[in-house]
């Protein structure tokens, strides 16, 4: 395991040298000194999802100076089906995401909070957010979401300040295609998941839902990502370089 992150340190490290991996980073002043908050991570079905040790990893590495916290939530290693299609269970998790994160306001409200979700963590951490009140997280960053592209993301933007951030890839296809469409998606939908090509946004909006969905921002995959070691692949939004370079900026004030 030392080797391991021995070797994940040193990929960071050459990650950072890279100096366009198709970055895309937040609008507005430049970065300023933030009080240290909290980002809770949240893996994919199975209990296999590497995003937790790569997040403790690359994460500080890149400079952001929250605490992470991988929320663990799966019934355990390989349960991938039983994950997927326990909506009650994943509810119930959810709400002890919620908790957590009450908790956490509740000793220091001012302590800026994130959440990441990655695959059908990505489900999770919009099912946790909904059950917060508003402006309680700074950001939501989604990587490979498997939620439908229609899944309704006002209530999880009420509880953000600022943005949902979703990463996909349109070659995404063996997990957010193929996968979702035979086993469903985390919100029990079948079909393509939000991950490969974007969420939908709704025509028919009222003036406050247009003005929340201006906080939603998608990035594309794109070519120029795989030197950040984003392949495009389904796991590789997992990956420390990737983390560095396109998650880091989005943890920053």
């Amino acid at each position: 395991m030392s080797k391991l992150f021995g070797s994940l340190a040193i990929i960071v490290g050459l990650a950072g040298c890279v100096t366009d991996a198709g970055l895309v980073v937040p609008a507005g002043p430049p970065a300023v000194a933030c009080k240290p908050g909290v980002v809770f991570v949240v893996g994919g079905v199975g209990g296999i999802d590497p995003i937790g040790p790569a997040a403790r990893l690359a994460l500080p590495m890149a400079g952001v100076p929250h605490e992470i916290r991988d929320f663990v939530w799966t019934h355990g290693t390989g349960c991938l089906l039983k994950d997927l299609r326990d909506t009650h269970y994943v509810l119930t998790r959810a709400e002890e995401l919620a908790q957590e994160i009450h908790q956490v306001k509740a000793a220091d409200p001012d302590r800026p909070i994130y959440l990441v979700g990655h695959s059908g963590g990505a489900g999770l951490a919009l099912a946790a957010a909904e059950l917060l009140p508003p402006a309680s997280l700074e950001r939501i960053i989604l990587l490979s979401a498997a939620v439908a592209p229609n899944y309704d993301l006002r209530p999880a933007l009420r509880a953000t300040c600022r943005e949902i951030v979703s990463f996909n890839s349109c070659i995404d296809r063996f997990w957010l295609c193929w996968g979702t469409s035979h086993f469903g998606t985390i919100d029990r939908v079948y079909g393509p998941s939000a991950g490969l090509d974007g969420f939908v946004v709704p025509s028919d909006l009222d003036e406050e839902s247009r003005w929340l969905y201006q906080r939603l921002v998608q990035v594309s995959w794109k070519p120029e990502m795989v030197l950040a070691q984003h392949t495009g692949l389904h796991h590789s939004t997992c990956m420390p370089g990737f983390l560095a370079r396109q998650v880091a900026p989005w943890l920053m004030p």
